[in-house]
């Protein structure tokens, strides 16, 4: 974890270095690895690996985020998700929320803390 708080005009965000995170997708059975970091100049980076074709277009149409857009809402405004309904192809893919979830940990604005969803 990095000692120093890193600031992006009028944000302020305290680098917690890289953040990794495993998605269980479900019954598509693709499952994801994604990367999410604070970059220098205060956005966020992410890398994603997964072997689903509308994941690995998502990741190569987001790109760097500002922290700010990818907390916007609605939903429909929000960068990410907005990426992610130009190329994934289930509304329910659980991607999108997993990169959001590391951007706000990775730039200390959340905990590092598992999120479930269980049929019962």
């Amino acid at each position: 974890m990095s000692e120093s708080p890193t600031n992006s005009s009028d944000t302020f965000f305290l680098d917690q270095g890289k953040v990794i995170l495993h998605v269980d997708s479900g019954v598509c059975r693709f499952d994801a690895h994604i990367e999410c970091w604070l970059n220098e100049d205060g956005t966020l980076g992410s890398a994603i690996k997964s072997n689903c074709p509308h994941v690995k277009e998502f990741a190569e149409a987001l790109g760097s985020c500002d922290m700010m857009a990818a907390m916007k809402m609605p939903f429909s405004e929000n960068q990410v998700y907005m990426v992610g309904g130009r190329t994934l192809r289930h509304s329910t893919c659980p991607v999108p929320m997993a990169v959001l979830k590391g951007f706000e940990a990775a730039s200390g604005l959340a905990l590092k803390r598992t999120v479930t969803v269980t049929f019962k």
